[in-house]
């Protein structure tokens, strides 16, 4: 056997996102669904709700930065708004070039809607990322992960999601007739010293 059998093989270019659900959610989920109503950022709000939330934030993208860079650089700011998608609202492709972070944490989201007018690989609501190194898939050979430009991700309530903010992302049309209610947040960090 060659050394090259046995030698660990290295993922570089590797991006960074973090799935995750804060213990204790459902205690918090009605407060929040209220606070959602006023569609402003909910992240500065005084309740002891949106004071948890802006905490669970705080310290996943901590927590995030910790893991993947091995620091824990200041967050500057975070930003943050309320999406209320309707049935066949969406939200087109995009990212957020003024941010270093960008996430969602889900306080409602509708099942699945299955219909025999929808196509079989729709999902309601789902969250989609594409690859930022354009073509690279191109190159990939079976088995290879990054033989898909897109990712999908289909989130539950009470999951929160964070991505590098230079990654495009797409959320799919909801299908149902409830809505899909989440917090989207940026976050920029304070410059090393």
């Amino acid at each position: 056997m060659s050394q090259a059998n046995e030698d660990p093989v290295i993922g570089l270019w590797g991006t960074p996102f973090l799935y995750y659900t804060p213990d204790k959610y459902e205690t918090h989920q009605t407060a929040l669904l209220k606070l959602t109503g006023s569609r402003s950022d909910i992240l500065c709000d005084a309740s002891a709700s949106a004071q948890w939330l802006r905490s669970q934030v705080e310290g996943a993208i901590t927590a995030l930065l910790f893991r993947w860079a091995e620091a824990e650089p200041g967050i500057a700011s975070i930003e943050g708004r309320t999406l209320i998608h309707s049935h066949s609202d969406y939200q087109p492709l995009r990212n957020h070039p003024k941010a270093y972070l960008s996430g969602l944490y889900y306080i409602a989201v509708p099942g699945d809607v299955r219909d025999p007018h929808h196509r079989s690989d729709t999902y309601s609501n789902a969250l989609s990322f594409y690859d930022p190194r354009f073509g690279i898939n191109t190159s990939a050979i079976a088995k290879d992960p990054n033989f898909e430009m897109e990712k999908q991700v289909r989130p539950s309530a009470g999951v929160m999601i964070i991505w590098p903010s230079y990654v495009d992302y797409f959320i799919h049309p909801n299908l149902s007739s409830s809505p899909m209610i989440a917090i989207q947040f940026n976050a920029a960090l304070s410059p090393p010293l």
